[in-house]
């Protein structure tokens, strides 16, 4: 596919151009809110998180992953899967529910 110049423009069918998120839903935390869920604002909005470091993103009830393939232990906030796990570790490890 040949790259246009600036100069040129190109018209398109009203249904072949996909609608785009307003500026305040850059990075969204919950995809969720969203005023155009469609596939491109997903993967737009899960690659500008993942290139500000947030890898852990929702969508409604859903949590979405990112794996860095890299330690970042200390980089990013803590989730609640992570809470939950060391919550579970340290009830296994003391031998007492967490709720006395």
């Amino acid at each position: 596919m040949p790259l246009l110049s600036i100069s040129q423009t190109k018209d398109f069918k009203k249904d072949l151009v996909g609608q785009v998120n307003p500026p305040k839903y850059e990075k969204a935390e919950d995809m969720s809110n969203l005023t155009y869920l469609n596939d491109a604002s997903v993967l737009y909005n899960l690659k500008q998180r993942y290139y500000h470091k947030l890898i852990y993103t929702y969508s409604g009830l859903f949590c979405v992953a990112i794996n860095p393939y890299k330690r970042s232990p200390n980089e990013v906030p803590p989730h609640i899967f992570a809470i939950s796990d060391g919550a579970y570790v340290n009830m296994l490890t003391n031998k007492e529910n967490s709720l006395c």
